[in-house]
């Protein structure tokens, strides 16, 4: 029996197609950041677009053009005076974490002083709340990570640019872009087209509806936060805010990773009567985060027990580090809805 390539490729045909998505996916792997936040951005502006074509009947051309040229503002105001004013809060905060870490050891030192009884969990404390254990380095390597930090950080400014000038671009002409794409039906990548076009739709449905459920809990938590910080007069609020919004993108973990900063700037500006006010507004702040927003955003969404999404990013961070957390969840929520149990994908939900 002869082989016949073209019997064999017919026949294995799904596996080959999948095999040469996953394979250009790899081959972009070195520009994953931005195409994610082109995608993100596309996303979640795209939805405000089309309601207010909807709502207003004007061309979606004018509202994309009027839509960004807010967002530009917004994001010009944020670096000429919030990037500043951050820069300085981070150099003066990493100044000052020897000086609380010494504070918080002093204050455990004489516990254990006290009461001998917890002389070793004294020790434990100490060793968790060491520059080792929260930064991964010591004082004399801190100055060097910081400057890799805000290398990275300009890295990551100018991925948000050209991600946001991409996605302008994308949606100015969607209508159109959308109608090319659909046309594939009909020429020989019709297959391919069959094959890819409905799971990546759902896939992108679940990851962007999830992402952008957690940007506005982020949002709300960053705003609360920053007004307790200053009716506490807590400072720097710029730093403090940025890591709330930026661990507010971690579901349920990010909770503990943005509270600890918190506590410890807390602790070395007013003591442990400061800090009990800073854990009050922490809780308050998350407790509307746990009871209004996440049942009416995040678990409405995606409908997810906290515990599983907790399991989910500790295996996500230690398969795939930083985006393991980011996509864990909804990319296991797409594989276990879509891909195990086969559900259909309605038209307004994921």
């Amino acid at each position: 029996m002869n082989f016949d390539i073209f019997s064999f490729f017919k026949t294995n045909k799904r596996f080959f197609i999948w095999t040469a998505f996953f394979g250009l996916l790899y081959l972009v792997r070195g520009l994953f950041t931005l195409v994610f936040l082109t995608f993100i951005l596309c996303f979640i502006f795209n939805n405000l677009i089309e309601w207010l074509n909807r709502k207003t009947r004007l061309p979606r051309r004018l509202w994309t053009i009027v839509i960004y040229m807010i967002f530009v503002a917004l994001i010009a105001t944020a670096l000429s005076f919030i990037a500043p004013k951050l820069v300085g809060e981070s150099t003066a905060f990493l100044g000052q974490i020897p000086e609380t870490q010494s504070k918080v050891h002093a204050y455990l030192d004489r516990i254990a002083d006290n009461q001998p009884e917890l002389a070793r969990l004294s020790e434990r404390l100490k060793e968790s709340l060491s520059l080792e254990s929260l930064l991964g380095t010591n004082r004399k390597t801190l100055v060097t990570v910081a400057v890799k930090s805000l290398d990275r950080g300009s890295q990551y400014v100018s991925y948000f640019l050209l991600g946001t000038l991409f996605s302008f671009l994308i949606l100015f002409d969607f209508p159109n872009l959308r109608s090319r794409t659909l046309a594939l039906r009909e020429t020989k990548l019709r297959g391919v087209y069959e094959e890819t076009a409905d799971s990546v739709a759902r896939f992108a449905l679940v990851v962007g509806s999830a992402f952008q459920a957690q940007i506005m809990i982020a949002c709300v938590n960053t705003f609360l936060t920053a007004l307790g910080l200053w009716i506490l007069n807590i400072h720097p609020i710029v730093l403090l805010s940025t890591i709330v919004f930026t661990a507010g993108l971690i579901p349920v973990l990010g909770v503990f990773i943005s509270s600890i900063p918190i506590l410890l700037v807390a602790f070395n500006i007013g003591g442990l009567k400061l800090v009990a006010w800073a854990l009050f507004i922490i809780i308050i702040v998350h407790t509307i985060e746990a009871y209004i927003l996440n049942p009416n955003i995040f678990s409405a969404v995606l409908k997810i027990n906290p515990v599983l999404v907790l399991m989910i990013l500790y295996i996500g961070h230690s398969l795939f580090g930083l985006w393991g957390v980011i996509l864990g969840v909804p990319i296991s929520v797409y594989i276990y809805r879509y891909a195990i149990l086969g559900l259909a994908m309605k038209p307004d939900s994921p």
